[in-house]
């Protein structure tokens, strides 16, 4: 049953209040409704996984009755979404620590939580035998369309992206740690054809046997975006380059800020020229920063160029 509380607007009058409007109206249901307005203040639906206790017959409506694996989850979650509604209603779903060998296909307008901490044995990881962690069946790519991945691992152990992301557009990566399984194998941590609105913030891209070649990888092409994004505060090793962005990508208003980048040949790769590279951190054994503007897209960077001499406080190599 729902329940309503209506706060009211009010204005000083003589030293005291007067109400002169209702205000917004808050429902118990998860619902703010500001002058008819439906704005969400919390998940609509929330479902829960566990690897080791769950059951694909439960409900997952909880964690004593979660379900056993997280492609049962988010079919759940997808067939609740309202394609009409706006704004979105958004689910979520919590994945128990473990190791989940299926490949984390993204849900639609939903917040995926990993309840462990990042390591080995104590995250949830999704760690498949073969292909890259998140991708398609047809592995063209995946498609996030309000998506969130928070607290997860991802381990790779093909010679594929770890992360093999078609679109990912209005979503978030944050938080996760992106893992290279076999040396000589995985080629990058995270590719991307088409990013809009995106948010990839306090990522770990690291492997215990050898670096990424590539940490993180924006194509380019007809109707290939880095448009209006935010790429800040990860940690990338990388072998080749840790932030590559192609020439004929549309990377136009994103921003890549305050990223530690170490031991690359180049740490940012940025041949469209449009991104903005605002106090990244950055050891490389050739160019830290590769920029076709550099002197105006520039600001405050801190690179070592070939391993050697002193940091460069006003920005790029």
């Amino acid at each position: 049953m729902t329940s309503s509380y209506q706060p009211k607007v009010y204005r000083e009058q003589g030293g005291h209040k007067m109400v002169v409007a209702a205000g917004g109206e808050f429902q118990c249901d998860g619902l703010f409704k500001l002058h008819g307005l439906e704005i969400p203040s919390g998940f609509a639906n929330v479902y829960y996984v566990d690897g080791q206790n769950g059951d694909d017959s439960n409900d997952g409506l909880t964690m004593a009755t979660a379900k056993a694996t997280y492609a049962a989850a988010r079919t759940l979650s997808n067939a609740t979404i309202d394609w009409g509604a706006t704004p979105k209603r958004y689910n979520a779903i919590f994945v128990a620590p473990g190791v989940y060998t299926e490949v984390c296909l993204p849900p639609y307008y939903c917040w995926v939580f990993g309840m462990g901490i990042l390591g080995t044995d104590t995250a949830a990881e999704f760690h498949p035998a073969a292909g890259s962690a998140i991708t398609n069946p047809d592995l063209s790519g995946s498609t996030m369309l309000g998506t969130a991945l928070v607290n997860l691992r991802f381990e790779c152990e093909t010679a594929v992206p770890v992360l093999n992301f078609g679109i990912f557009n209005n979503s978030i990566l944050a938080g996760c740690e992106i893992v290279r399984g076999i040396a000589g194998l995985a080629t990058i941590g995270a590719e991307f054809d088409n990013v809009t609105h995106a948010q990839i913030i306090g990522n770990r891209f690291i492997s215990g046997v050898a670096d990424h070649p590539i940490g993180l990888s924006f194509n380019g092409g007809g109707d290939k975006f880095l448009h209006s994004s935010r790429i800040i505060g990860n940690h990338i090793f990388a072998a080749t380059t840790g932030i590559t962005i192609a020439a004929n990508c549309t990377a136009s208003g994103t921003i890549i800020q305050e990223n530690v980048i170490v031991r690359p040949a180049k740490g940012i790769e940025d041949l469209s020229g449009l991104t903005f590279c605002i106090n990244n951190w950055i050891s490389a054994t050739s160019d830290a920063i590769e920029h076709a503007n550099s002197a105006t897209r520039c600001i405050g960077n801190h690179v070592i160029n070939n391993a050697t001499g002193a940091v460069e406080a006003s920005g790029t190599d």
